[in-house]
Order: C-alpha cells, then structure tokens, then sequence
C-alpha cells in the first residue's frame, strides 16, 4: 500500500507539474536566473538552507535531507527532488539538464520543451516534444531506476545502447564495464585490458505504476 501511495503521490505531483502556465523567457537568459524554489523542506540551494521563493542559478545544486523534499521551477519545466537528493542543474536553450549525483528526481517538461538527466555515464530524455514526466533515481554508480510516468522517455549511455521506456513503464538499469582487446600497458612489461560501458535493462513490471497512470487519467477525465 505504501508504493502505491508513493505512485499516486508521484502522479499528482506530475499534473501538477504539467499544468502551470507557460511565461516569457527573459530577453537575455543567459544573464537572468535559471528558475526559483517553488516549495522546500529541509532543502539547501547551494550551501544556503531555502525555503519557496530563493532563486535558483545555473550550476547551483540542490540537494535535500534524509526528511526533506525541493519542488522548483526551471525555465517553464519543473523538477522535484525527494528525500536525501542531490542534483546539478544548468539550463538549456529549452529547458534544463540535472545532474543526479544522489537520490531520486522527478523531472518534468511540457509540450515544445525538454530535460535531461544525467546519472552514471546516462542520458535520460523525453522522446519529441510531447509533454513528459519521469522518475530517475541513481541506486549506485552503476544502477538506476527509470520510470516513465507520462510521455516516453529515451535513455542513451555515451551516446549509443539507446533504448526507449514507454509511458507506465519501469525498468532497472545496470551499467557494466564491457572487455575490449588487450592494450600495451605503456611499459613492456606486459598487456592491460580496456573497457567501455555497457549498459543492460531489466524490464520491471510495477502495478503501483499503472495503477497511478489509471488516477491522472481518471483526475484528467473529472476536470
């Protein structure tokens, strides 16, 4: 009962997300804040405690305690940040990049615009321009957990081993070192064995997932 609570929360959280309106961008963003804190407990922008209001400028992290949660405002997306997280972010001509250092975010964009999140050599984005929530959180240097809330998300590492996550879905993602051909070490003395990252999906079947797709949609229909 207590994940699917935490889906239906997740779900609200993302019409929410979804729903505020679009508002200009500044004439010269480049020089203006990135976003601004909409919500906060026991969060820090930076190494300052904030609360809702504090501005939020590219390259600030945002990180929130093991009881604290963040919900801000970046650009015309948003991003909210659970328990014990950690993130980067920087803006985008349309919308904005998070670096996931620790913890759980959930990333949204709505139509016409865009995230991306990084975590452990991983891109993960929406698919098109279609509005799109999605929940990333980084287990370990080498797993994560995806979930694709609304719209699909497209997940990359080092910009190959692409694979899409479809609206509803989950799946866990371990990033292995993949052997290559040996390589002199440099030395003489003999060979050394390189390696790149290679990424394998587990494909994980969550009801609490479709059961909180089922609510938006039935919270949507009400409206």
């Amino acid at each position: 009962m207590r994940t699917l609570g935490m889906s239906v929360l997740v779900v609200v959280l993302s019409v929410s997300l979804l729903g505020i309106p679009v508002m200009a961008t500044p004439a010269n963003p480049a020089s203006a804040p990135l976003g601004w804190v909409l919500q906060a407990d026991r969060a820090h922008v930076g190494a300052d405690l904030t609360a809702g209001g504090a501005t939020i400028y590219d390259g600030d992290r945002l990180e929130t305690q093991e009881d604290g949660t963040l919900r801000a405002r970046l650009g015309n997306s948003q991003m909210y940040l659970r328990q014990s997280t950690l993130a980067e972010v920087r803006g985008l001509s349309n919308g904005y990049s998070a670096s996931l250092l620790r913890g759980t975010v959930v990333a949204s964009a709505p139509e016409g615009q865009t995230f991306q999140v990084l975590a452990d050599g991983a891109t993960i984005r929406p698919v098109g321009t279609r509005a799109t929530v999605a929940q990333v959180t980084r287990v370990s240097a080498n797993e994560l957990l995806l979930t694709s809330n609304i719209g699909a998300i497209q997940v990359s590492l080092d910009g190959s081993d692409v694979k899409t996550i479809e609206a509803g879905n989950s799946f866990r993602m371990e990033i292995q070192p993949e052997a290559s051909a040996p390589i002199p070490d440099g030395n003489g003395s003999g060979t050394q064995h390189g390696g790149r990252n290679r990424a394998i999906f587990f494909w994980i079947a969550f009801a609490s997932v479709a059961a909180g797709v089922g609510v938006w949609r039935a919270w949507i229909s009400e409206d």
